[in-house]
């Protein structure tokens, strides 16, 4: 159940929303709507607990490149302090068979390269850093 509106004045407090399958108001059964802030529009929502409990989203770095599938690094093109361009390879991967060429997404200087031939990185592995 969501409820969208205009949230200006309320925005960081709780409000409490009593509940009962008979339709009265009912003690026993508080639930807490909070607020939900989705492209910078605010939603007041149930949140459950495994909502609660989930891993916070968090900006990635710009200057950074993340593997987003597990996978085995084939061939790294990147070296340190290398000078590269937007679509530079930096590496060619396998993963689930399929082979992919990371490319660098803008302009910059290689600071650092983490991954070597024949590695083998999870999700989310910081494969090279750049300035």
């Amino acid at each position: 159940m969501t409820h969208k509106s205009n949230l200006k004045s309320i925005s960081n407090q709780k409000e409490t929303l009593t509940i009962s399958n008979d339709g009265e108001n009912n003690n026993d059964n508080k639930l807490r709507l909070k607020t939900l802030i989705v492209d910078g529009e605010r939603y007041r929502t149930f949140h459950n607990r495994k909502f609660a409990k989930r891993k916070n989203w968090v900006k990635p770095d710009e200057k950074s490149v993340i593997s987003f599938i597990p996978c085995t690094i084939i061939k790294v093109f990147a070296v340190d302090g290398q000078s590269v361009t937007n679509n530079d390879a930096i590496a060619l991967t396998e993963a689930m068979k399929m082979q992919n060429t990371i490319y660098f997404p803008m302009n910059g200087r290689v600071k650092r390269v983490y991954i070597r031939a024949g590695d083998k990185i999870p999700k989310g592995f910081v494969m090279v850093e750049y300035e």
